[in-house]
């Protein structure tokens, strides 16, 4: 029997292996929290006042973790708060895939809230999306920070045999018989650096969005078919694919199961607007990021980015239609329900324009994943660059990516449903 979505995510490291492994983090720093005293950062205070002095709000935090019982370990809203507070002012906490409590995190605190009724109600508001916003963009900023890397990058932390082993397994020259750090260091560590306490990574997000050592190492590690055939088209992301969606309608019911998409929502947000018109009846290619993958991303054609568009979103709102009752587990459901998280998320758009007449014009959609939104392009609109060439990155945390097509773009796709696929490697052609 070939193994389904949530074996793969257990196996990649999305999800505890057990029910008692997410728990084991909100437990561990519950027991420290009350010792710590100590005030809140301006940003989760200003989340405090506004759950406090909305009406709305108020009842929906206070209802949900009612609605939760004893799924959820955090009390109530106050001490989700301290929970939260904690998250943002530390760096992400190494946890080995193949067992034991991982770091805590916004989805070991939220996860068995944000599939109440009350949840989903309360993580759709916009003035809360907006307090949430800004809490993360104070976490990136520390995770630019040298503390986030005295913190973090340390041998018995992210640079422990353990975690390293992780993150090498995409590695042609890693053994998984005879693990070492040795193909890590040679992919992406400067010579210079290799005596370097933190090997020369300056913060935790230098670390998480880490490129090639150089060019040549990029080659190596990362080839590309046949650069000179504007007829391919490659990986933009080091991924395991979701799905590829045809004929893909104007509007569809994109909260629910089945894979769905609605390209005026997905494209144009909730502010309207004409931007999704020449993708309708057009296909979708949608994959996710492992927490062991590379993630920057690659131009997977040559072309020129006409534009760059942010739409704001949700950032912890997941649809309940998507929570099997017998099963409710958040953190499988947020990967079933990619394409809802796809339209609803806080995400950016880079419109670019291929050189090959035969790929058209396409949408290009880095999505951060709840607490993972820090989207990073390195090119402004205008900027032509050729395949492979590097397009952004994705700080903190693992993601999806969509690439949308016109109707009128005839593609032979040389991948399947749920395979992992490198980036710079073939996925498709065009005729």
């Amino acid at each position: 029997m070939p193994p389904t979505l949530r074996d793969h995510l257990k196996r990649d490291g999305w999800i505890p292996l057990t029910k008692f492994h997410g728990n084991q983090a909100i437990a561990d720093r519950l027991k420290i929290i009350p010792a710590h005293g100590g005030s809140l950062i301006p940003s989760v205070e200003e989340l405090k006042i506004l759950i406090e002095n909305d009406t709305d709000l108020y009842m929906g935090f206070t209802q949900m973790f009612k609605e939760a019982g004893r799924a959820s370990l955090v009390r109530d809203y106050e001490q989700m708060i301290e929970l939260i507070n904690d998250v943002v002012s530390n760096p992400p906490i190494f946890r080995d895939p193949r067992g034991g409590a991982p770091g805590l995190s916004f989805n070991n605190i939220l996860s068995a809230v944000i599939v109440t009724p009350s949840g989903f109600n309360a993580f759709i508001n916009d003035a809360l999306n907006e307090a949430l916003q800004k809490i993360l963009s104070d976490w990136c900023t520390y995770l630019s920070t040298k503390d986030s890397a005295d913190k973090s990058l340390t041998h018995d932390k992210w640079l422990s045999d353990e975690s390293i082993y992780n993150l090498s397994q995409y590695l042609q020259d890693f053994d998984p018989k005879n693990p070492s750090t040795e193909a890590f260091k040679n992919a992406f560590v400067k010579n210079e650096d290799l005596g370097d306490p933190h090997w020369g990574f300056k913060c935790w997000n230098d670390f998480f969005a880490r490129p090639f050592a150089s060019k040549d190492k990029l080659d190596f590690y990362r080839p590309m078919p046949k650069p000179d055939n504007d007829n391919l088209i490659i990986s933009p992301a080091d991924s395991r694919i979701y799905g590829i969606a045809t004929n893909v309608s104007e509007m569809d019911t994109f909260w629910l199961k089945g894979h769905r998409y609605s390209l005026k929502h997905l494209l144009n947000g909730d502010k309207g607007g004409n931007r999704h018109k020449p993708y309708i009846g057009g296909t979708v290619y949608q994959a996710y990021l492992l927490p062991s993958d590379y993630h920057q991303w690659a131009m997977p054609f040559s072309g020129t980015i006409e534009e760059i568009v942010t739409i704001p979103g949700t950032y912890f709102a997941l649809s309940n239609a998507l929570v099997n009752p017998t099963q409710p587990d958040e953190f499988a459901s947020l990967v079933e329900g990619l394409p809802y998280l796809s339209t609803v998320s806080a995400r950016q758009i880079a419109i670019i324009k291929a050189d090959n007449e035969k790929i058209g014009t396409v949408c290009f959609i880095p999505v951060g994943l709840q607490e993972i939104s820090s989207i990073k392009f390195f090119h402004p609109k205008g900027k032509k660059l050729e395949k492979g060439e590097a397009l952004g990155t994705f700080q903190f945390g693992g993601s999806t990516v969509c690439m949308v097509f016109e109707p009128k773009v005839n593609i032979k796709w040389a991948v399947s449903q749920m395979e992992h696929v490198l980036i710079r490697s073939k996925i498709a052609t065009v005729y």
